[in-house]
């Protein structure tokens, strides 16, 4: 690993980095974010460890982030104003920019256009917390700079209220969002999956449809239900957001780039989630399933080709232990996707299989002492059919000579908090796998290895 960290990768970081906690470190830890002013509590009374909730934290995002304190209801101004930022500067380091994906002059191709630089990856502005009785949202409006473009990240509104079922209390609401898996009250799904911030490299596997493909590019109802603090239930429809009412949603998509021509749905995209949790003292345990249907055009400026038919099927589970200085959790998610290919892109040639399969395991740990210092590690794994008019496409980069998405590796992440409200992450991405094969899975001498990657990061919100 520490190869690949060069010191003028840490340099060149070490400035911006400083700057960041600084500003941290000069905020009241109490004044930030909105939700922490309305409830009262510090971030960490709702997490351990950003993105990862608490207990507490699950039980806020459940009754719709309404939960406030009496100077909330008393109405301070300080603490109503429902406004938050953030910041995030990184920096990504690839291990091999030229190996098997060189222009005819043996320079660096395109797909690195931010590799080994210091980038203003997000600059965002969030609308969090109680907006009237039973209502309250989190909704992430932000700046984009590695596709740089502003844009809807997240959107999660919801109307949220309780009754008595059977003896028992039953917590229920209804939410609108933009992406499914966002809304999951456990934050494990793939929206809040770790490791929560995407990089620079765009080597990255192949991603079923339910895994972020449609994150920022559909609206979707919902209604979701808790019944005595053990069973959860939440059904949903996804429809594409290009145009219509519900536009805004996707606010900063292209969609007139070629990549985003395969992500508008053809209809209705039906959304399900069921899952158990067990609390006994400072442990909680969830165990659950969720998925989804939808037919995808294929190219949405080229309706002839057709849709294709997704069934996403997935499994989770998650252990956490929080007690006074230490918090541990350990979490498994397994995503199947059967993939029907569209009568028009048979014809067309665009495939060798009617169907295809892709299925991804996430395995991961976490660990942090007093909130301030830990990180996680995952084991990570993609394998699916062999499909060479799909996958051994010829590309420098993700192309596959073995026409396989079959990928696997290991990454690593540090964290330390200075504060609370900042986080300081340095990554390392192993891949042991690659598009079929560990070594020259492209044909052209690119290695799985010249995929690994060093990601330095500061996150800051206020």
């Amino acid at each position: 690993m520490l190869k690949y960290v060069r010191s003028g990768f840490m340099r060149a970081s070490a400035g911006v980095i400083i700057g960041l906690a600084w500003l941290g470190a000069t905020t009241d830890a109490l004044a930030v974010p909105s939700m922490a002013r309305q409830t009262g509590y510090q971030c960490s009374k709702c997490h351990a460890g950003y993105p990862e909730l608490t207990n507490f934290g699950r039980q806020f995002k459940l009754t719709g982030y309404t939960m406030s304190s009496e100077k909330w209801d008393d109405g301070s101004a300080t603490a109503r104003i429902p406004i938050s930022a953030a910041l995030q500067v990184s920096r990504t380091s690839s291990s091999d920019v030229l190996a098997g994906g060189t222009n005819g002059d043996g320079s660096a191709t395109s797909d690195f256009p931010n590799d080994r630089k210091n980038v203003l990856q997000t600059a965002a502005i969030y609308l969090g917390g109680k907006i009237a009785n039973n209502i309250g949202a989190l909704v992430q409006y932000n700046y984009d700079g590695l596709e740089q473009k502003w844009g809807m990240e997240m959107f999660d509104t919801r109307y949220a209220n309780s009754t008595d079922l059977g003896g028992k209390e039953l917590n229920y609401g209804v939410t609108l969002n933009n992406n499914p898996t966002v809304s999951d009250i456990y934050n494990t799904t793939s929206a809040w999956g770790f490791p929560h911030t995407g990089t620079a490299a765009k080597q990255m596997p192949v991603a079923t449809l339910i895994d972020m493909t449609l994150a920022s590019k559909v609206a979707g109802v919902g209604f979701y239900g808790m019944w005595d603090d053990s069973i959860y239930l939440e059904l949903a429809n996804y429809r594409t957001a290009k145009s219509g009412a519900f536009s805004f949603l996707s606010a900063g998509q292209r969609w007139d780039d070629a990549e985003l021509a395969g992500s508008v749905v053809d209809g209705n995209a039906p959304y399900w989630r069921l899952a158990y949790q067990k609390r006994w003292g400072p442990s909680t345990f969830e165990i659950g399933a969720y998925g989804m249907t939808a037919n995808v055009w294929q190219d949405a400026t080229d309706l002839s080709l057709g849709s294709n038919n997704y069934r996403d099927i997935a499994y989770d589970a998650h252990y956490h232990y929080l007690e006074g200085n230490h918090s541990a959790s350990v979490g498994l998610n397994v995503i199947n996707e059967q993939k029907n290919w569209s009568d028009g892109v048979q014809a067309a040639g665009m495939t060798s299989n009617a169907s295809d399969t892709l299925k991804t395991v996430r395995v991961d740990f976490h660990y942090y002492y007093r909130l301030k210092w830990g990180g996680g590690l995952q084991y990570f794994e993609t394998t699916g059919s062999n499909n060479e008019l799909v996958y051994n496409m010829g590309d420098a980069l993700m192309g596959s000579a073995n026409s396989s998405p079959n990928s696997k590796g290991w990454l690593t992440e540090l964290n330390y908090f200075p504060v609370e409200n900042v986080k300081l992450a340095l990554r390392y991405t192993t891949f042991q796998q690659f598009n079929g094969a560990s070594v020259n899975y492209n044909g052209n001498g690119r290695n799985a290895s010249d995929n690994n990657t060093v990601y330095l990061l500061g996150w800051v919100m206020f």
